[in-house]
């Protein structure tokens, strides 16, 4: 006999991943308790070549088990609470690659050698490929505020700089000079980095990090664009006019 089921038990289903006839099927499954593919046939009212298939899939995603009774295979709907706390269980793995979705999302890429990063998670983002391409050592070209456009500095501080730290990655900075230079050049023992100063009267809107095979650029929050360039010949090129900026540059005694 064909049972007509409320809707909202049909949508609460469908919630859970399943469609309208899987969900039939499922709440045939509950009333029945063991049951053959006959008798989930005949309460859902689906012919059994259709229910074949269905079964398989409401198995593999734990919603059915199969077993076996004197005469014939049945098959057994696993209990509600048994759904939710697998739905739990997807929530926490979903929430545990949410870092990794999120990087994904967040860049766009134009060709596979050009990523764009906007906002604050963007830069935290560039951050995060930085600290994780494997580099001991990156170059950077900056006035010494732009990066603070994006973050609050106990966050590059302590997310940052504290991570880079762990990893044993240093830096060498090209900074212009002034009172907030100063003060960043006194942690640079401590924060595992090397600076020589440029002219203060320069203008340095954007900051530049080169490493590995890549170049970033970050600008202003104004423009709020991060650029990655992965190029072999480009990081070359930056790297070597870094180095010839940097032996003419002021060295901190």
């Amino acid at each position: 006999m064909q049972m007509q089921y409320p809707p909202e038990l049909i949508i609460g289903l469908e919630a859970y991943g399943l469609d309208e006839k899987e969900a039939k099927v499922y709440l045939a499954g509950l009333e029945l308790g063991s049951a053959t593919v006959l008798e989930l046939a005949r309460r859902s009212d689906l012919p059994r070549t259709t229910l074949y298939p269905i079964l398989e899939k409401l198995k593999q995603c734990g919603v059915f088990r199969e077993g076996k009774n004197k005469f014939s295979t049945v098959y057994f709907a696993e209990a509600p609470n048994q759904l939710l706390e697998k739905m739990k269980e997807r929530e926490t793995e979903l929430a545990s690659r949410m870092p990794e979705l999120e990087l994904l999302q967040g860049a766009s890429c134009m060709d596979p050698g050009v990523t764009f990063y906007e906002g604050t998670e963007g830069f935290k983002r560039l951050w995060k490929q930085l600290l994780d391409s494997g580099v001991k050592e990156y170059r950077l070209i900056t006035s010494g505020v732009g990066l603070l456009d994006y973050v609050k500095e106990p966050y590059l501080v302590n997310r940052v700089i504290e991570e880079r730290k762990k990893r044993g990655i240093r830096s060498r900075q090209l900074i212009r000079g002034g009172k907030i230079a100063k003060k960043i050049i006194e942690k640079d023992v401590e924060e595992l980095r090397e600076s020589r100063l440029l002219s203060d009267d320069i203008d340095i809107p954007a900051t530049v990090i080169i490493f590995a095979d890549q170049v970033a650029f970050i600008t202003t929050r104004r423009e709020n664009t991060m650029i990655i360039l992965a190029s072999g010949d480009v990081a070359t090129t930056y790297r070597t006019l870094f180095d010839l900026v940097w032996k003419n540059a002021e060295t901190i005694t």
